[in-house]
């Protein structure tokens, strides 16, 4: 039997005030995910074990089964991979955002911009090419991977990796960064080379990049041997080609300079594809979660509606069964913050009867069902253990 997994990054959320209350999944009109919701088993996922990151990396390797506590040594490393970045064992990889700091100095400065606004790459690159000539000493690089994202790439240094404990910018919008940048020894080393970026980038520079953010500090974990079954993640993030790459997964990356519909065309074309080429294949939407990020909730509930009507009704309509599926948010994203939650995230269990439950595909219609799931136990289901 076919498996699949329809993984809506961020979509959970909370109630919105500009969505009259609502969350954006329940304000989207969503016809053919309620209709899975009724003909499927629903019910709420812990994607984030306890004292694990709070982020897609740990939720995506959970409800790929994978134990996250053995195989996530950080969030760079894997990144790193998807970028094509050669990963060596003993070095240390730390994710390293270009960011928007306003204020007249570091410290009372306020995180504006977790992305530079979006920076345009041909705009970015310079501003690396000075970073490393100006701020970074030997046996350092940083590299960069297009628009605002960037790796560190430290020789020798992996051992510091768990020493370096820094909040994602995306989590601390609108916060000072004097207050997530304190700490000595080489926490602090590595607080005092974003102090002399920030000074470095207020000097001849007319992009909105005024600074940079560590975080996600990693190095290169063992996935172990890879299973025999041929397996595939469609990714459009540097994460998911990274997880692909560094677990053995066959991997298609679908773009969006066309703009939204034209991905979500070639992504059901792909994952159609996929369905008839591989054993397993996870399919991941990244948008909901960009937008959460932004704090656009209106255009989130959108972009929901969008999704369901230009993939998840053409996907359900070519596909054969019998099949094996979840559809799933890896964990909740707010819309109204832009922080991440660890919460059980809503899933909706294809292929293996139905609860005949009223309702759409909620958060809430999702906690009332009440399967209340770890990712193993979901994944043991689905796959029919």
């Amino acid at each position: 039997m076919k498996r699949f997994t329809l993984l809506i990054d961020g979509m959970a959320d909370r109630p919105q005030q500009v969505l009259g209350g609502k969350t954006p999944m329940e304000a989207a009109h969503t016809p053919n995910l309620d209709a899975l919701f009724a003909g499927g088993r629903p019910g709420t996922v812990l994607t984030i074990p306890p004292g694990l990151e709070t982020g897609s990396a740990v939720a995506n390797l959970s409800l790929l089964g994978y134990d996250p506590a053995d195989v996530y040594k950080g969030r760079a490393v894997i990144e790193a991979a998807g970028a094509g970045i050669p990963v060596n064992t003993g070095d240390l990889y730390v994710r390293t955002n270009l960011v928007t700091l306003s204020g007249a100095d570091f410290d009372g400065s306020v995180m504006e911009s977790y992305s530079a606004h979006d920076i345009e790459t041909d705009k970015a690159k310079p501003l690396i090419d000075r970073l490393n000539a100006e701020v970074f000493g030997d046996g350092m690089e940083l590299i960069h991977m297009g628009s605002f994202r960037n790796i560190l790439v430290v020789k020798g240094a992996a051992d510091i990796a768990e020493q370096l404990t820094f909040m994602p910018p995306h989590d601390m919008i609108g916060e000072t960064a004097g207050g997530y940048a304190q700490g000595s020894g080489v926490l602090g080393e590595y607080y005092a080379m974003m102090r002399k970026a920030y000074d470095v980038l207020r000097q001849d520079n007319d992009t909105k990049a005024s600074g940079i953010w560590f975080w996600g500090a990693s190095y290169a974990p063992d996935f172990g041997e890879s299973p025999k079954q041929k397996r595939i993640i469609l990714a459009e993030t540097s994460l998911m080609r990274g997880i692909a790459a560094m677990a053995g997964f066959d991997c298609v990356t679908t773009g969006e300079e066309n703009g939204f519909a034209a991905f979500l065309k070639d992504k059901t074309a792909n994952a159609i594809q996929a369905l008839r080429d591989y054993d397993f294949a996870y399919i991941h939407i990244q948008k909901l979660d960009d937008l959460s990020h932004e704090l656009m909730a209106k255009e989130k509930a959108a972009a929901l509606a969008d999704i369901d009507k230009r993939f998840v009704g053409p996907f359900f309509e070519s596909i054969e069964k019998p099949y094996s599926a979840v559809i799933a948010s890896d964990h909740f994203t707010f819309s109204d913050s832009g922080g991440h939650g660890a919460q059980p995230a809503p899933f909706i269990l294809l292929g293996q009867g139905s609860a005949g439950l009223p309702g759409g595909f909620t958060e809430a219609n999702c906690e009332s069902a009440g399967q209340n799931l770890t990712a193993p136990e979901l994944v043991a289901l689905q796959r029919g253990e």
